[in-house]
């Protein structure tokens, strides 16, 4: 083994020794430990419970208690217990995972999104049956199309919109690995209103920190359950390392869908919201 050799096994070795140490400290990396963290450890499932489910928000850095009053609020509203509510993100990190559109390493602000997960069987089945409902309704109708593949229609083919294909794909995509995105239930449903008021009324929490936290919009993705979760966001650290290689294009997993929530809560003295 040559010199050159050695002293490179030898650097590669005390890079992993010191992302290992930081692996079990309680902060949470900067954007650039966090990217060598998943470079060059690939324990993604880890990095996932440590870093992304797990721990103190970025937000409740200052006030950890009211992270447990934002969970208590949210369990209330879902029926739900508080162990079943997390905060990720942007809001959880401190700075944006995603890379998408260049956001990788962006600080999290006002004009940040806050994501929470929530783990409820009952909701994601009900919000799939909506959804998929929904998506039933949807043109062309099936003996058009059935007509069309059989060659017996006149005149133009059937088309498609786009933008429900896109729903379309995005809902199954979904229920295939077990969550429930609301933001993809057509505007004017009752149960995304119910979603969306629900998670939005826990606004006031934010808006009661020191200094205050003025979130750009409060957005959630119910899951089936932690595994789902769980293999989900390994799956988006895993898109995240080829992004960081430079292996592909990774795959767009923000299917925001028609709207996401714009809070605009009123704080009551004890620091909880109403909604207008």
């Amino acid at each position: 083994m040559t010199s050159s050799t050695k002293q490179q096994l030898e650097t590669t070795s005390a890079n992993k020794s010191a992302l290992l140490e930081h692996l079990v400290s309680s902060s949470t990396p900067d954007p650039e430990k966090f990217k060598q963290l998943v470079l060059q450890l690939e324990t993604y499932e880890i990095l996932v419970k440590v870093f992304v489910l797990e721990g103190t928000p970025f937000a409740f850095s200052d006030s950890p208690m009211r992270y447990i009053i934002f969970k208590e609020q949210v369990a209330e509203r879902f029926n739900i217990g508080s162990q079943d509510v997390r905060i990720v993100g942007s809001a959880r990190l401190g700075f944006s995972p995603s890379p998408h559109g260049g956001k990788y390493g962006k600080p999290f602000s006002e004009t940040s999104d806050v994501d929470v997960v929530i783990v409820s069987e009952p909701l994601f089945h009900k919000g799939s049956r909506e959804l998929f409902k929904s998506i039933n309704d949807l043109g062309p109708q099936m003996h058009i199309v059935r007509k069309a593949i059989e060659g017996e229609s006149r005149g133009e083919k059937p088309a498609v919109d786009l933008k429900d294909w896109k729903t379309t794909k995005e809902a199954v995509r979904n229920y295939v690995y077990q969550n429930f995105n609301p933001a993809l239930l057509p505007n004017g449903c009752t149960l995304k209103q119910e979603i969306f008021s629900k998670i939005g009324s826990t606004a006031g929490i934010f808006l009661a920190l020191q200094p205050r936290v003025f979130v750009s919009k409060i957005r959630c993705r119910i899951f089936r359950d932690w595994k789902a979760a769980e293999d989900y966001y390994t799956n988006s650290l895993r898109e995240l390392g080829r992004y960081f290689r430079g292996d592909h294009e990774v795959a767009d997993d923000e299917d925001e869908g028609a709207e996401v929530l714009s809070p605009s809560p009123q704080t009551t003295a004890g620091g909880k919201a109403t909604t207008k």
